[in-house]
């Protein structure tokens, strides 16, 4: 008798012996993130290969079907990262080469960014995470951008991937967000240069959130004896590049100006002449050999802050280790 009920009690609990709808157990929140994904893949999708190609969409599916096409693949920093060039020349290998697949890359990319806020429902909420699907949904930034074939998608939804790594590790602090965190920003440096706009965006939050951590702990006085010539290297360091930096610069100014007619500047002519050689030297004008001692200032600069942080990280360790902050500002394995 009891084995007869252990039989029957799994084959209950089979996943093939459920019905499909309670094997997924769908909700309310559930069934509008499902509608949303098929309102994503409507506006996405629907004629999405009708409209000619743009200037830069031409560029961008000439070379992933140069790819597709077995004439290979040269990374230059005019078409950016290569990101988009494998996944339009994989479309092309799985679906054909045609207009419409090579947006369809984009699209795809264009839903998920749609259902991205589900996975922030713990901090906005769950109707919070909701609205912030709606407006991604009917963004017309968005929209466009999941219907072109530019590298705009791939980046944004990549530092989504980042923004939301970032907020579950802070909380949880496990090694699978850390995962997630190099992945997006692999995805990011792979597909544009605005990636290191977005670095300087979520590093600066990190680094002021962990200054404000260190400042106000309770073992902080007890360090600070330890940390006064690493602070005074930081200080050395942000002067030294800070003079080579605006010793360019000026030069540059006063070149833009005017003030210094640079040599080789052709003064009559609607446009210059492509076969004539470059030399314009400005900067040289203005600098002469300084320039080389300046731009020498600005590399020992950042060196020099370089090594000042990793010196202020050590004198501060074991008790910066307790911060989150500090494992995703990349030293934390420091010695």
């Amino acid at each position: 008798m009891t084995d007869q009920h252990e039989s029957d009690e799994h084959t209950t609990q089979d996943l093939l012996s459920r019905p499909f709808i309670a094997s997924i157990n769908l909700d309310w929140e559930k069934t509008i993130y499902l509608i949303f994904i098929a309102l994503a893949l409507l506006t996405r999708l629907w004629g999405v290969g009708d409209r000619v190609v743009s200037h830069d969409e031409s560029l961008h599916t000439q070379y992933s079907y140069q790819y597709y096409n077995g004439q290979g693949y040269q990374h230059s920093p005019l078409m950016h990262g290569p990101t988009l060039f494998h996944a339009t020349a994989f479309s092309y290998w799985l679906l054909g080469d045609n207009d419409t697949t090579s947006r369809i890359p984009v699209a795809i990319i264009g839903t998920l960014l749609v259902v991205l806020p589900y996975l922030l429902r713990g901090w906005i909420g769950r109707l919070g995470a909701i609205i912030a699907s709606f407006l991604l949904l009917i963004s017309p930034y968005i929209t466009y951008y999941s219907r072109y074939i530019r590298h705009d998608i791939y980046v944004i939804a990549a530092a989504a991937l980042v923004f939301i790594a970032v907020q579950y590790y802070l909380r949880k602090r496990r090694d699978k967000y850390l995962w997630w965190f190099a992945i997006g920003m692999a995805l990011m440096f792979t597909t544009m240069e605005t990636s290191f706009i977005y670095v300087a965006i979520f590093g600066s939050f990190l680094a002021i959130a962990l200054v404000v951590k260190v400042l106000t702990a309770d073992w902080f006085r007890e360090v600070l004896p330890r940390l006064l010539r690493p602070l005074m290297l930081l200080l050395a360091a942000l002067i030294i590049f800070t003079i080579g930096f605006g010793g360019v610069r000026y030069a540059a100014s006063e070149v833009e100006e005017g003030t210094v007619e640079p040599a080789g500047v052709v003064e009559e002519g609607f446009a210059a002449d492509p076969d004539q050689a470059l030399t314009v030297e400005g900067l040289d004008d203005v600098l002469g050999q300084s320039e080389t001692i300046l731009r020498g200032m600005q590399v020992t600069g950042i060196f020099l802050l370089a090594a000042s942080l990793f010196l202020l990280a050590s004198r501060m360790r074991p008790h910066i280790d307790g911060f989150a902050e500090f494992d995703l500002g990349g030293i934390s394995d420091l010695g």
